[in-house]
């Protein structure tokens, strides 16, 4: 029962931060950081996430965006942050794929915004709901074993 109180609040953390950058084109600090640090308090008391799954997890979400972010000048450092939001909630390996799952969101939406004349190549969007919804799908894929396919490769 824990685990599914821990898992709907991430995702109403995530919805949160989604609406936020998608009205304010930021992710703020002051939910970002304590959403953080409540998630590590959380995954500490979990059965299933352990301490170190969640801090790999984070910081080489974190290290890929701001790595990104420094090459391609086109993140900003609240999808960074978000990244590590993510990264404590998933864990690592799911992280990656929370990751990715939000990059081909936030793709196929350029694209398709693009191409419908809505936004031109050097407009700019906000990622962090794309982000999040990678994220969501992930962290319910996690409760359903969606992903075990994975770890038999």
């Amino acid at each position: 029962m824990f685990d599914i109180f821990r898992i709907v609040l991430f995702i109403v953390i995530l919805i949160i931060l989604a609406i936020i950058d998608l009205k304010k084109g930021i992710i703020p600090n002051r939910i970002v950081y304590p959403a953080s640090i409540i998630t590590i308090v959380l995954n500490l008391i979990s059965s299933e996430t352990g301490i170190v799954i969640t801090l790999i997890g984070g910081v080489s979400l974190a290290g890929f965006f701001i790595i990104s972010s420094l090459l391609l000048k086109s993140i900003g450092m609240g999808d960074v942050k978000l990244a590590l939001l993510i990264g404590l909630m998933t864990g690592f390996p799911e992280g990656i794929i929370a990751l990715a799952g939000g990059i081909i969101l936030g793709g196929v939406a350029a694209i398709a915004l693009v191409l419908s004349k809505i936004k031109g190549r050097k407009d700019t969007m906000p990622y962090g709901p794309f982000l999040a919804a990678g994220a969501i799908f992930t962290l319910i894929g996690n409760q359903f074993s969606l992903f075990e396919f994975l770890y038999t490769l």
